[in-house]
């Protein structure tokens, strides 16, 4: 896997998919990943452990408040069982789950629809919505893992419907993102 910090040329920057010290880079700084074309920040250990979604986002069966509480309680379900839930933000339903896992103490891998400092501020530290500020009061790259699509300085699409973003949360959960540093734990998914 090649990386590429945010301001370096891919020419000024080699590094080795063994060397450990790349981990660390990213929990300071957005790192971009020229094998899958995102932009990753945070706690990369995430992806090497199992993961999953909560599946009740994409169901559109439901009545409103059925659908809000089977999304929390697959997003619950997640967390205890040591699962790490993969959720975006750009609607309500998202943001529902993603809330989840900060009341629990839990880690969560946030898929955003658009550039780092546009949602986690300049000095990457803020929480990307105002409900997670409810209850965890900054960003912790230690933590969580933040991807992207978009560089770190680029605009979010402002779409609450976004099936592209839908396709990359399906796809970590399912680790099947083309050059991610995946553990490989395909054989069991929770729902």
């Amino acid at each position: 896997m090649k990386l590429l910090p945010l301001g370096e040329s891919l020419s000024e920057w080699k590094i080795n998919a063994t060397t450990p010290y790349w981990i660390q880079d990213c929990r300071v700084t957005p790192i971009f990943t020229t094998t899958c074309n995102l932009w990753l920040y945070g706690n990369l250990d995430l992806l090497r452990m199992p993961m999953s979604f909560a599946p009740s986002i994409f169901d559109s069966v439901h009545t409103y408040e059925t659908r809000l509480n089977a999304i929390e309680k697959e997003a619950e379900a997640i967390a205890f069982l040591g699962r790490i839930l993969v959720c975006g933000f750009h609607d309500h339903w998202h943001q529902r789950a993603a809330v989840v896992p900060l009341r629990w103490g839990a880690p969560r891998i946030v898929v955003m629809p658009g550039g780092f400092h546009f949602h986690l501020g300049k000095d990457l530290r803020q929480e990307p919505f105002r409900m997670a500020r409810l209850w965890r009061y900054e960003w912790d790259p230690k933590t969580d893992l933040a991807v992207s699509r978009r560089a770190p300085d680029k605009l979010p699409t402002y779409s609450n419907h976004d099936p592209a973003l839908d396709r990359l949360i399906r796809g970590i959960a399912h680790e099947s993102i083309p050059g991610l540093p995946f553990a490989c734990h395909q054989a069991s998914f929770l729902f």
